[in-house]
């Protein structure tokens, strides 16, 4: 790097705002579950001296220092303690590290583009290095905290769900989860909603997985975990996880070495479970179409436009809720009046003055689906209305 570069990046790195970066990094963070406990102050402080240390290295061009490596080690251990999971903690850097690239992007402009092309490579180059530091010490305090009992239990249950589990360590966890290495397990997965108590959500579960657990006289099985990052978890034998009324996902039953994809099923199983209020447990593809509305909100909204565009405020509530329990009752207006305590009349006029106002018709079969959908977004993304166990219509 000639002189002239080292001055104009030396300049331009010292005109940034490492105090907005920091700020809007956080919020960004914050949204995260697992960083929803944390304090933002706390942690925009913690990222302007991350930020602050890499950008010197930065602004000579070079590799961080052993003194600075172990400052982003600090970094990584300290989010440990705080409870933040790797997973977590990896989304939270790249955006941050996305807020500190789009700044540094903006301010390159004037310094030309050979400036603004050395400055960017080094950049990644920067983040690499932080980024292995940070999950290097999140690694080893993880490790160090890998003491007796129930914390060790739990941390390797994370691990082999996780798939974070090297196979030299398989026989061990085998052997302190208390599971038999000859047979096959299903991974479940509840997401605990904010507000609600996730140990009340543990012991449900518990009680339930306790009642089928494979060869019980060999040990204890792996039970839930992970209660403090909004989400229980565990594995159960093939003979399946009971009822709980919670909602909760299932994996396929599957041997110990590939433990982490029946949780990455029940991970996902689970949360489409929690986003409708599905109070039981669902397995892994059972749902397509409510997996479809979650993965088109823009579909969703411009399809509760069309259908309750027209009102609004208690009498879009009456009007939904009506709708709703009409396609719950398959069509059948005596059904859907009785669990609304209406008169069939009552509920027949509603869905006539709809049909007026919308064009649309409960009672035809691509009318329905679109009213399906417009309801199902709803409930996604306002909270499950139902009070039926089943979150909805059908379910």
């Amino acid at each position: 790097m000639d002189r002239d570069h080292r001055v104009a990046r030396a300049e331009l790195l010292a005109g940034l705002r490492l105090d907005r970066v920091a700020a809007a990094a956080a919020a960004t963070a914050g949204e995260l579950p697992a960083y929803r406990g944390l304090d933002e102050e706390e942690t925009v402080g913690e990222l302007l001296a991350v930020m602050g240390t890499a950008l010197a290295a930065l602004a000579e061009g070079r590799a961080p220092s052993d003194r600075e490596r172990a400052e982003f080690t600090d970094f990584g251990a300290r989010r440990a303690d705080q409870g933040v999971p790797l997973e977590p903690l990896l989304e939270a850097f790249r955006l941050t590290s996305r807020h500190a690239f789009d700044a540094l992007y903006a301010a390159a402009g004037p310094y030309g583009s050979a400036v603004a092309l050395a400055l960017t490579r080094d950049f990644w180059l920067c983040c690499d290095h932080v980024s292995a530091a940070v999950v290097d010490g999140h690694r080893r305090r993880g490790t160090e905290r890998l003491r007796d009992g129930e914390e060790r239990r739990a941390l390797l249950l994370g691990r082999l769900l996780s798939g974070e589990l090297p196979p030299d360590g398989l026989p061990t966890a085998v052997r302190l989860l208390g599971l038999d290495p000859g047979k096959e397990y299903l991974a479940f997965h509840a997401a605990v909603a904010p507000g609600h108590d996730a140990a009340a959500v543990e012991a449900t579960l518990r009680e339930h997985v306790a009642a089928r657990l494979v060869e019980p006289a060999a040990g204890r099985a792996a039970g839930p975990t992970e209660p403090a990052a909004g989400r229980v978890a565990g594995l159960v034998g093939s003979g399946g996880i009971g009822s709980p009324a919670v909602p909760v996902g299932l994996g396929r039953a599957l041997p110990l070495s590939r433990a982490h994809e029946s949780y990455r099923q029940a991970r996902r199983a689970g949360e489409l479970a929690a986003a409708f209020g599905l109070r039981r447990p669902v397995t892994d593809g059972e749902l397509p179409l409510h997996a479809a509305v979650l993965a088109l909100p823009a579909t969703g909204e411009e399809l509760v436009d069309r259908c309750f565009g027209h009102t609004s405020g208690n009498r879009r509530a009456t009007l939904v809720r009506s709708l709703d329990a009409y396609l719950t009752a398959e069509a059948n207006a005596e059904a859907a009046a009785t669990a609304l305590y209406v008169h069939p009349n009552t509920l027949r006029y509603r869905l006539r003055a709809f049909t007026r106002a919308t064009g649309l018709d409960p009672g035809r079969t691509e009318d329905t689906m679109l009213i399906w959908w417009a309801l199902r977004h709803l409930e996604a993304s306002t909270g499950p209305r139902g009070t039926t166990g089943g979150g909805g219509t059908t379910g």
